[in-house]
């Protein structure tokens, strides 16, 4: 079976930490905590880093093994089904939020106006390609584009110092305040899921988690870098500009001959949201996979598209509905993928442990 190294393995888990966090995200919990928001994005990183580690252990655990075998042997088929089931529609709504969101960026900013369809017929084939391709193919792509999309979010950052900056005023929410926002904005996280879902398609040396780690710090140093600096920038009017990365080039678009610099913002942001919803439809499809053993990945990439339409276009319609499921109602799913799942499954992996040297011993 073909695998991907670690150093791609940390190149996905760098793209989904930016997944969500970097346009909308920063303008919206402004609204609940201030630049306090921060200290909220501290709380869940360190909450999703414990995530992490939990995936190493497993993968320590059960080495090459799937995440449907591991499930099977510890729960059983029809629980183990049940699970996975779980994580399926995750990632749908997953990838649903990620479009919304860059979407609308899109929108407002460059076509101005109403492309719904357009956007679909461009976004969907791209993505259902790089799915089909398979885990590999997509992670070198990713690797090919790594250095250019973040040399573009580093000229975002770096141009926003010619501009006024000073730093926001913080500790003036309450510490359930704090608890609340990190509730309501949980499905924007989930950010290491991917890795249990194709855990049996990585390959870590021995040695190597270190170099995982490596792009995983350096997301979240991103992360954090756009929030501080979005919050020093626009302090009391964070809540009016929705797209935190692209607005850091506001009022410096413009350098003498140069010409307009929000183009690298655009494209940037672009590149990011391919990436990302490839790797979500990708987790979707190797999950539904995983579900319905007798279909191939072409049919769940079938499925997924039809359900995409459906539950997007049809059912939700507009991205305001979107941001209210992803905010009222999907945190509590969300806690559920998110931590119990990954914490039930790896208290459960103890038991296996003590019935193989109960084996043993008899």
């Amino acid at each position: 079976m073909k695998s991907i190294s670690a150093r791609q393995t940390g190149i996905i888990l760098f793209l989904t930490i930016l997944a969500n966090k970097i346009l909308l995200l920063p303008s919206i919990m402004y609204e609940k905590t201030k630049a306090d928001s921060l200290f909220v994005m501290f709380l869940f990183f360190a909450v999703e880093l414990f995530v992490l580690w939990i995936f190493f252990a497993l993968k320590d655990k059960f080495g090459n093994k799937s995440l449907k075998d591991v499930l099977q042997n510890l729960i059983g088929k029809s629980f183990a089904k049940f699970l996975l089931f779980v994580f399926l529609i995750f990632f749908l709504f997953k990838t649903m939020l990620t479009y919304s969101v860059i979407y609308v960026y899109l929108k407002d900013l460059v076509y101005q106006d109403e492309f719904g369809f357009l956007a679909l017929i461009c976004f969907l084939p791209v993505v259902n390609q790089g799915v089909i391709c398979g885990l590999r193919a997509m992670s070198r792509s990713f690797e090919l584009f790594f250095y250019l999309v973040l040399a573009g979010i580093i000229f975002c950052l770096s141009i926003a110092f010619f501009t006024n900056v000073s730093f926001p005023y913080f500790f003036v929410s309450n510490p359930s305040q704090i608890f609340n926002t990190w509730f309501t904005y949980i499905f924007s996280f989930g950010d290491y899921l991917v890795l249990f879902i194709f855990m049996d398609k990585i390959h870590i040396k021995k040695g190597e988690k270190k170099k995982i780690l490596s792009f995983v710090f350096l997301g979240i140093a991103i992360v954090l870098s756009i929030f501080l600096i979005f919050y020093c920038k626009y302090h009391d009017t964070a809540f009016m500009h929705n797209n935190a990365l692209a607005d850091l080039l506001v009022f410096s678009v413009q350098f003498n001959a140069v010409g307009r610099l929000d183009i690298i913002a655009m494209v940037t942001i672009m590149a990011l949201g391919l990436f990302q919803m490839e790797i979500f439809q990708f987790a979707f499809c190797e999950s539904f996979v995983m579900v319905f053993p007798k279909l191939s990945i072409k049919y769940a990439v079938a499925v997924f598209d039809v359900l995409f339409f459906i539950v997007y276009f049809v059912l939700i319609g507009k991205y305001e509905l979107m941001i209210q499921l992803t905010t009222e109602y999907l945190p509590y799913f969300a806690v559920i993928s998110n931590y119990i799942l990954p914490i039930l499954i790896f208290a459960l992996s103890f038991k296996h442990k003590k019935e193989v040297k109960d084996a043993k011993t008899i």
